[in-house]
């Protein structure tokens, strides 16, 4: 009867134990997790809530008074020629700057995935504009491209006029896609490198044997292994193109004439120069929509593609 009593009172408190043991993993979970969200939703979730609100009002940023005009901001961004001309500039800077810095980083991961007495070199100078800022980027290259810069230095000293990169309205927009792409070709590299490593030589010695060139081993061995790092490229380039801001405002400040003014410098001039809050509000929530809807877009078809690949 005592050993019975005994494993009776066991098995009364062993759900006790594990509920105690439940609640203090969950009260771990909640202060690891706690400060990390309290930061989003200060951070991340309240600025676009705010930016939602102020978007149906007639407001300035500065007085307190606020007239409610409901969707007003949002039709007159429709009919704006400056947020058109933004919105095509951005575009300008993102599909191209996506697909070149794809193409780009897959092709230095390939040269650089190979054993060398250099390899380790070419890593770290691929990897090194990622280690300077946007802001000293800026200043370094147009240091070098302006038309009384460096290199329009060395174009006079050979008795050649100097080249205005970053002056001509035709120039501009390619010198800032380049500069881009000089920096962020780096992390692009090292992604694709970290899918190279992780590929199996058992398949690349199985396609050796039956008889596949270098790029038929690239075309049914390397490139379907590498699709989930693709799709995580394409999106994080996608969606910091959309958001390019500071590179833009040190090399040109969206000129010459608005030549490189992109949707993010056009809300923060819209919004904090010319006090027009409640537009640029409206303006940056039509930003948000078409990232977040490209995005999913690019998400889903990649998603789609990675599957084929796989099968």
């Amino acid at each position: 009867m005592r050993g019975q009593n005994a494993g009776e009172q066991i098995a009364t408190h062993r759900p006790l134990r594990f509920a105690a043991a439940a609640r203090r993993d969950a009260l771990g979970t909640a202060l690891l997790f706690g400060p990390g969200f309290v930061v989003y939703l200060a951070f991340m979730v309240l600025p676009i809530a705010l930016s939602l609100y102020y978007s149906f009002f007639d407001w300035d940023g500065i007085r307190s008074a606020m007239n409610f005009v409901g969707l007003k901001n949002y039709l007159r961004g429709l009919n704006d020629r400056h947020f058109h001309s933004a919105l095509r500039i951005t575009f300008f800077f993102t599909v191209p700057g996506a697909l070149l810095g794809n193409g780009l980083g897959l092709f230095l991961a390939v040269l650089v995935n190979r054993p060398g007495p250099m390899t380790k070199v070419y890593r770290a100078a691929f990897f090194f504009p990622l280690l300077i800022s946007s802001v000293a980027v800026g200043f370094i290259w147009k240091a070098l491209l302006s038309y009384n810069g460096i290199l329009g230095g060395l174009f006079a000293a050979a008795g050649m006029e100097p080249i205005d990169w970053l002056g001509n309205p035709r120039l501009a927009p390619w010198s800032v896609l380049i500069i881009n792409l000089w920096r962020d070709t780096g992390f692009v590299t090292v992604i694709y490198l970290a899918g190279l490593q992780a590929v199996p030589g058992d398949l690349y010695d199985a396609a050796t044997i039956d008889g596949a060139s270098a790029w038929q081993r690239f075309i049914s061995v390397t490139f379907p292994w590498l699709a989930p790092a693709f799709t995580a490229v394409m999106v994080f380039l996608f969606t910091g193109y959309m958001r390019i801001y500071d590179l833009v405002v040190v090399l040109t400040s969206g000129g010459p004439a608005g030549a490189t003014e992109t949707i993010a410098l056009q809300i923060i001039r819209v919004g904090f120069q010319q006090n027009r809050m409640s537009y640029g509000s409206s303006l940056a929530i039509y930003m948000l929509l078409i990232v977040g809807l490209v995005s999913i877009t690019l998400v889903l078809l990649l998603r789609r593609r990675e599957e084929k690949l796989v099968m």
